[in-house]
């Protein structure tokens, strides 16, 4: 599903989520991971959650709930960075009221991001409600299943040459409401998909051919964007991959890219890691080539 973005640029934006194919593998635990999760029991414990028979007694929400400038609107001060890995709950707060969770967003030019929210109870849903909104709470666009609907994925590019900060991710409830409890919770992680090529060379007598392979079961949409050593944007190329295709691109015919040598980035609509590619950069007189593998910011 493609939504278009109304940003105010004749390049235009696209928002796209889509039922999600695989991501490489997690090497070991997330540390921090571990320290929210013992940081909620603790708050638990506190609050008078105990395990066992019994009625449990309501505990105060998750500590973002807790603060003056809480994220129960576009104020938050929670900011989603690459990497971030939070653990929240959708209890209700005083009131009583539902909980929902905003997160503020910087999303860079020529990049592209995913939001992943797992790790959901079962009174949350399924469907865990994930949307990126305006600060009034206007939807823009919605997460949709990475597999049988308990977890959302939700990706966006932004192919401008300017910053995206008008829009806020917002968690809710897909199940319970004002009966929600602090045992009520779920993972939110976010992360920057921006492929990026060390080297490309179309200078002299070298000529570079990009590769981007498409592993999944769905389509991925992007752009692969040249950069000279100085950081200034050459050319861009737009693509659409279906299921399990493949990218062949003699980056010299691209108009602006005759002569030049520089970086790649490639802003997608894929999951992490979904795009595989390198850039092969052959020297026709010896045969030699050079290879280039794609790589992504760490986890």
């Amino acid at each position: 599903m493609t939504t278009p973005d109304m940003w105010p640029a004749t390049t235009g934006g696209f928002f796209r989520a889509q039922i999600g194919a695989r991501v490489g593998p997690r090497v070991g635990p997330r540390v921090g991971t571990l320290a929210l999760i013992a940081a909620r029991a603790l708050s638990m414990a506190a609050a008078g959650i105990v395990a066992g028979g019994g009625a449990a007694a309501r505990a105060d929400a998750d500590v973002w709930d807790q603060q003056t400038i809480n994220d129960n609107r576009a104020a938050t001060g929670n900011e989603l960075v690459h990497g971030s890995d939070q653990l929240h709950d959708l209890g209700a707060i005083p009131g009583p009221a539902a909980d929902e969770d905003w997160y503020r967003l910087s999303i860079k030019p020529y990049s592209s991001y995913e939001v992943v929210v797992d790790g959901v109870s079962g009174d949350v849903g399924p469907p865990v409600q994930v949307d990126r909104v305006f600060a009034d709470g206007t939807v823009f666009g919605s997460a949709i299943p990475i597999a049988l609907g308990f977890s959302r994925s939700m990706r966006f590019h932004n192919p401008n040459p300017f910053v995206v900060e008008d829009k806020w991710i917002r968690v809710r409830s897909g199940g319970c409401s004002t009966d929600c409890t602090p045992n009520d919770v779920y993972r939110l992680r976010f992360y920057e998909t921006t492929g990026a090529v060390p080297r490309f060379n179309d200078s002299g007598t070298q000529l570079t051919v990009l590769l981007l392979q498409n592993p999944t079961d769905g389509t991925i949409t992007g752009s692969a964007y040249f950069w000279d050593v100085a950081g200034t944007l050459l050319a861009f190329h737009p693509f659409t991959l279906v299921a399990h295709s493949t990218l062949v691109l003699n980056t010299a015919t691209v108009p602006g890219l005759a002569g030049k040598s520089g970086t790649i980035t490639v802003g997608h609509d894929g999951r992490y890691g979904d795009l595989s590619g390198k850039a092969v950069a052959l020297e026709p007189a010896t045969g030699f080539s050079f290879d280039s593998p794609m790589g992504y910011r760490p986890r």
